[in-house]
């Protein structure tokens, strides 16, 4: 009687350990929670279930399970290791405040750990808060409650700066844009002067898409920023930057980008400067610039991706290629899903996805492209080789969707027409195989040999709108047209 009572009522640690090491994770979890019941205070279930949930590739519980962990009891070890997965986690999303915050916590418990010290500082000369803000430690949903807050003091008081512009700059780096613009733009509206309030708002300008308001307001600040807030010039010239490229305005782009390492040799203008030359196909240029980049050892993947694109460019496919693929490896690594995808790897990504494409490789490709979000100057051809995917993947409505939108184009028309065939509509499929004949005569003679068509091999319209070319020709008269034989092509056949 006196062993039933003493029995305990929560779950062995050690229960849980054997089914983690068994790779019984459903189990394992099971018990790692029990333990958690009848242990509140100890960190190190928590820790496995973080370890549980990357494996299972649900990055955000793995990180929710870590930063418990750590508010909670742990051996140095496992404190030191759970952190570092707390700050890789958010430096790959490229979240800097975060990953100074938790190494800073980090380095208090071992000052040598050179790694998170490289990692740190990179963080630190990426991180503009619009002044000297500093971000300061919080334990799990401590930012949240933070927010939560500033609004409801801000409700209270809602003319006071003090709390407008902190709550300006969560909500910035939360990453809730739309938010932010509203708080700095009365900011700035009642004290214009203010630059930390100028910069920050141009620099959410920038975020929302509004490049020329950016511009017109980083202007103003740049021209009152004292010489010696050295990193404050730093941030608004790279900002400026920014927002020329993003408009395309090249020249000052690049103009922006090199005040801006002339303030301070940082390796962010040198990408910058390393992406508009490769946009100019100055390829000599570009990798000139890129291995002036990689000199400061970090963000290498990120330079190495424009080498990679160049020597393609260069006509060195095999080589660019290989190199993009290893990137791409590295990226489906760290991130399986290929999901939130930091958009300075867009450009690498894309240029992938189109080489799965047209190697076949069409699950891959699909997975590639819906990882990205490309400009407006790269929708054409996305939406022709995402297509493509889609159509060889058994997906004809959601190729026809994107397609349709690709105006002027052999190629495209010629998948469309494809596409209609696969649904049965030989209407469909006639009017686009004459669109993509009228700009490639070519695709004529294809379409007579493309299986996709066979299915309309007994239908005699449809034979003689081939014969005739739709109704353009005798088809009694040899074809004299002796333009190369086509297939999809690209969306600017």
């Amino acid at each position: 009687m006196f062993f039933l009572l003493s029995a305990p009522i929560f779950a062995d640690l050690k229960d849980g350990k054997k089914a983690y090491s068994r790779k019984d994770y459903a189990e394992a979890l099971k018990q790692f929670q029990k333990y958690n019941e009848g242990n509140p205070t100890s960190g190190e279930a928590w820790m496995y279930m973080g370890y549980i949930y990357e494996s299972k590739k649900d990055y955000t519980k793995s990180i929710q399970a870590f930063k418990k962990a750590i508010s909670l009891n742990l051996p140095k070890k496992d404190l030191v290791n759970s952190l570092t997965k707390i700050i890789l986690y958010h430096n790959y999303q490229r979240e800097y405040g975060e990953v100074i915050s938790y190494s800073n916590r980090l380095l208090k418990i071992d000052p040598d750990l050179s790694h998170i010290q490289k990692i740190r500082a990179a963080a630190e000369e990426r991180y503009s808060s619009g002044g000297t803000r500093r971000p300061v430690y919080h334990e799990e949903d401590s930012e949240q409650e933070s927010v939560a807050s500033l609004e409801k003091k801000l409700k209270q008081d809602p003319h006071n700066k003090s709390i407008q512009w902190p709550l300006a700059l969560s909500y910035y780096n939360e990453k809730e844009f739309a938010k932010s613009e509203r708080l700095l733009a009365n900011l700035v509206s009642e004290e214009p002067e203010n630059i930390e309030f100028g910069y920050k708002y141009g620099a959410v300008l920038v975020r929302n898409g509004k490049y020329d308001e950016a511009i017109a307001v980083l202007n103003k600040v740049e021209s009152r920023i004292p010489s010696e807030r050295e990193k404050l010039l730093h941030f608004t010239h790279l900002t400026q930057a920014a927002a020329y490229h993003k408009k395309r305005d090249f020249e000052e782009a690049a103009k922006y980008y090199r005040k801006a390492y002339n303030n301070k040799h940082t390796v962010q203008p040198l990408i910058g400067l390393t992406k508009i030359k490769w946009q100019l196909k100055d390829c000599e240029g570009a990798i000139k610039n890129a291995e002036k980049a990689l000199e400061f050892g970090e963000r290498t993947r990120e330079i190495k991706m424009y080498i990679g694109l160049c020597k393609i460019q260069l006509g060195l496919k095999t080589e660019g290629y290989d190199l993009l693929k290893e990137i791409g490896s590295a990226i489906e690594k760290e991130n399986p899903d290929m999901k939130d995808l930091p958009e300075v790897y867009y450009d690498g990504i894309l240029k992938l996805a189109r080489y799965y494409t047209n190697n076949g490789e069409y699950q891959k490709a699909l997975r590639y492209f819906q990882s990205v979000q490309p400009d407006e100057e790269e929708q054409r051809e996305y939406r022709f080789y995402l297509g493509k995917a889609y159509y060889y993947t058994g997906s004809p409505d959601k190729a026809i969707a994107l397609l349709e939108k690709v105006n002027d184009s052999a190629g495209a028309y010629y998948l469309l027409a494809k596409c209609f065939a696969s649904k049965g509509d030989a209407d469909q499929a006639m009017s686009y195989i004459k669109k993509a004949g009228s700009i490639t005569s070519s695709y004529w003679s294809a379409a007579e040999k493309e299986k996709a068509f066979q299915k309309f091999s007994n239908d005699e319209s449809f034979r003689k709108f081939l014969e005739t070319r739709g109704g353009t020709r005798d088809p009694k008269k040899p074809d004299t047209n002796h333009d190369r034989e086509e297939g999809e092509g690209s969306s600017d056949d």
